[in-house]
């Protein structure tokens, strides 16, 4: 069914949309999101404001597949790592009361942590993701060993606190899911409260966000929509469970629009905290990662005015989010969905267009789709002609990066439902057709490990880390490997 509207839908488009004075910005939003959701690119909310007020909210596809439940404007989902601008805050407050320094270390709050590596990072680095620590969904046994059990916050840093790190700490730039857990642990070291209690004292209570919380995954949470996952053979699946204990200051929290607007409009002015120091939240560190937001400066190609984006996406147990913010002009997109296979930069980036009067392509299917309609209803021998075909058009289109990564999001999914055989075809396609890709290598690695041919596992392990040094974790699964 999915595949039939994805064909109807992309025969009822125009290729591309120019904006035009006839048609309003929020007529040309709703047409841009219809698309997207008609494509199955789409389902979720979604809050458009210009200026600061909302000129677009909207809700599109299920909340609940099972009992046919409609996603709504006031559906609640998993926010993921947008979360972690949560936590900034929080640290950012505690700060103002005088009980954090920015400069001060781990070892100064939080004293069971293990003293030579705690000394070494500061608040400001676990902030800004320039601490070092590993980041502890990278870890090569994660999703089996842990993924699915309930942590205590000092069972959850004893997975990580012991590790060598991964570089002097201020040096350079690692994401890490692990250190926002460590910020949290402080926050409740020095607070004696949970992290749950200060969100809610903190933040949503004088904000009024009663759509919000972070809870244990067993509380009901009325209108929470279910996470799922798309399997190209076999339609929507619910997603893995993924307990929230292990996302602890850096994701767990839901939310809504209607709450995030008003988050978002709260960070304009002091009610939760001084703009001296609010500033670190929006200021471009390494890799333009402030505290809990990316920023970003962006020209407009016509006027050439310079903007400030600050922003954060979020991704984990079917849920995929987007909040994006111009701080100049206070426009702003937020972007919420239930399923895995939305593609909320390319959603965004189109709605940016409408924001600021430039053109825009209306979205189309997807490659993957394209190759996995045709797995489907004709085979692998037609899926690989059709992969072939699309290489030759649209490669210099889409480019290499891009390109690899459809597939290996198309190989991910037929592996997570069960069907490795194509999965591994589908990534041998893509080493075969891009052999210095390190990513395309380290996903047909990880397909041989699911089949339990660890040998080839391990070969092309070391093969993606050899590619791309910085791959670590690559080099962590062929060490693993060849210790069993």
């Amino acid at each position: 069914m999915k595949y039939w509207n994805v064909l109807l839908a992309f025969a009822l488009l125009i290729l591309v949309f120019f904006p035009t004075h006839a048609q309003s910005k929020t007529d040309r939003i709703d047409q841009l999101m219809r698309a997207f959701h008609n494509l199955g690119q789409f389902s979720g909310t979604v809050l458009v404001a210009e200026s600061g007020q909302v000129i677009y909210r909207n809700s599109f596809g299920m909340a609940n597949l099972s009992w046919q439940v409609q996603n709504s404007l006031d559906t609640k989902f998993m926010l993921a790592s947008v979360s972690k601008q949560f936590t900034a805050m929080l640290i950012l407050q505690q700060v103002s009361r005088g009980k954090l320094r920015l400069n001060g270390t781990i070892a100064d709050y939080l004293p069971n942590y293990p003293a030579a590596i705690g000394r070494r990072i500061t608040l400001h680095q676990l902030l800004n993701h320039t601490s070092g620590i590993s980041d502890v969904t990278n870890l090569p046994d994660f999703d089996t060993r842990y993924a699915h059990r309930r942590l205590t916050s000092d069972e959850l840093l004893a997975i990580f606190q012991n590790l060598p790190l991964e570089f002097e700490p201020g040096s350079k730039f690692g994401y890490s899911n692990s250190g926002y857990s460590v910020l949290a642990a402080i926050l409740e070291a020095v607070t004696g409260k949970s992290y749950a209690q200060l969100l809610s004292e903190q933040i949503t209570g004088p904000l009024g966000m009663a759509q919000t919380g972070y809870v244990p995954n067993e509380q009901v949470i009325s209108r929470l929509a279910t996470g799922y996952r798309w399997a190209p053979l076999d339609g929507y699946i619910q997603a893995a469970y993924f307990d929230n204990s292990l996302s602890l200051g850096a994701g767990g929290i839901y939310s809504s629009i209607d709450d995030l607007y008003r988050w978002d409009r709260a960070l304009y002015g002091q009610q939760l905290l001084p703009d001296s120091l609010k500033r670190g939240m929006f200021t471009a560190y390494l890799n333009n990662y402030g505290y809990g937001f990316n920023v970003r400066k962006w020209e407009h190609p016509r006027t050439h005015d310079t903007l400030t984006f600050v922003e954060h996406g979020g991704a984990n147990a079917g849920f995929n989010t987007l909040i994006s913010r111009s701080i100049d002009d206070q426009n702003l997109i937020i972007l919420l969905t239930n399923t895995n296979e939305a593609k909320l930069g390319f959603v965004r980036n189109r709605l940016r267009s409408i924001l600021y009067e430039l053109p825009y392509d209306l979205p189309e299917p997807d490659l993957k789709d394209l190759v996995a309609a045709d797995l489907k209803g004709k085979g692998l021998a037609a899926a690989k002609v059709k992969y072939a075909a699309l290489k030759k058009e649209r490669l210099a289109e889409y480019g290499e990066q891009e390109f690899i990564y459809q597939f290996s999001q198309l190989g991910y999914s037929l592996l997570l439902s069960g069907h490795p055989a194509e999965a591994l075809a589908i990534y041998q396609l893509n080493v075969d057709s891009f052999p210095s890709s390190s990513k395309a290598f380290d996903d047909l690695a990880e397909a041989y490990l699911l089949q339990g041919k660890t040998e080839l596992a391990r070969r092309y392990y070391n093969r993606a880390y050899e590619l791309d040094t910085n791959n670590v974790r690559a080099k962590q699964m062929a060490e693993k490997i060849s210790t069993q």
